[in-house]
């Protein structure tokens, strides 16, 4: 039986959506198999081709500030979860995720997987809500006087 493999060792492609004109660009690039990601480079570099083809436009400053830096200002969203305090797990269900969170803090940050600076990313955490909590008792004692 004959088999066949892909390999793409050279093939850079991307895709480029403009989300909010001017303002909010996202870009997916495949890379391809076994390449070092210098994913800033390659942002770096769409950018320049999307304002040669005048897809992008850039706005410059009036207060002259352009001229010492024409790089445009951007930054990178990564976007980090962690388990909410509202969950309530099963002893198996709770050691299980606890376990991923630690292995995934002892692994290699994002940041540095995907070949960008630390300045150009601002990382998001966003609460991971599993199995919420369903039964919650509380009651509400009457006449009591506050404590000062």
């Amino acid at each position: 039986m004959d088999r066949v493999y892909y390999f793409y060792f050279k093939i850079r492609r991307y895709l480029v959506w403009l989300r909010v004109e001017d303002k909010v660009i996202k870009v997916n690039i495949n890379i391809g198999f076994r390449i070092q990601p210098r994913t800033e480079l390659y942002f770096k570099k769409i950018l320049r081709e999307l304002i040669c083809n005048k897809e992008l436009n850039l706005h410059t400053r009036p207060d002259g500030s352009t001229i010492y830096n024409s790089e445009p200002d951007f930054k990178f969203v990564v976007i980090e979860k962690f388990l909410s305090v509202e969950n309530e797990f099963s002893l198996r269900e709770g050691l299980l995720l606890n376990t991923y969170f630690f292995l995934k803090r002892l692994g290699q940050s994002d940041e540095t997987a995907f070949g960008l600076d630390k300045s150009d990313v601002v990382i998001e955490q966003i609460p991971l809500l599993y199995q919420p909590v369903s039964n919650i008792e509380l009651k509400r004692e009457k006449n009591m006087r506050p404590v000062l």
